[in-house]
């Protein structure tokens, strides 16, 4: 049966992935605004990374959230064969829990999304500390 956490677990996964876009974007800005130096090969290299990452991480998204879709029937099934889910308080209940359902398809397309924010934050931080 699906929990509450999809939706406290959206709200976190969506906190991480805005503040480590915000601190990839300043870097990178920094990075390729100096105009007092030629661009090197980590520049090229880097604009390169940066459209491959976003094609990987929407790839992964839709695989992930058309996973969580092609599951959600057999799901939804689950919660209206409850018992519980015939009675008033039960239907509640049981639409509470299909919304949650809702909740973990966009957190498995946002999860590959935020994972490569995180990864280039850490990346492009010790890149700035060796420097």
């Amino acid at each position: 049966m699906p929990s509450r956490r999809h939706s406290r677990t959206g709200a976190v996964l969506l906190y991480d992935a805005g503040a480590a876009a915000a601190s990839v974007i300043a870097a990178r800005v920094l990075e390729f605004s100096s105009c007092s130096r030629p661009w090197t090969a980590w520049h090229n290299t880097e604009l390169r990374r940066m459209g491959d990452e976003k094609v990987e991480a929407a790839s992964a998204g839709l695989q992930a959230a058309g996973m969580e879709l092609a599951m959600l029937p057999w799901r939804t099934m689950q919660v209206g064969a409850r018992s519980a889910s015939w009675t008033p308080a039960g239907s509640m209940a049981a639409w509470a829990a299909m919304a949650e359902l809702w909740f973990g398809v966009c957190n498995a397309a946002l999860r590959p999304a935020r994972n490569a924010a995180v990864r280039n934050r850490s990346r492009l931080a010790r890149r700035k500390s060796r420097r």
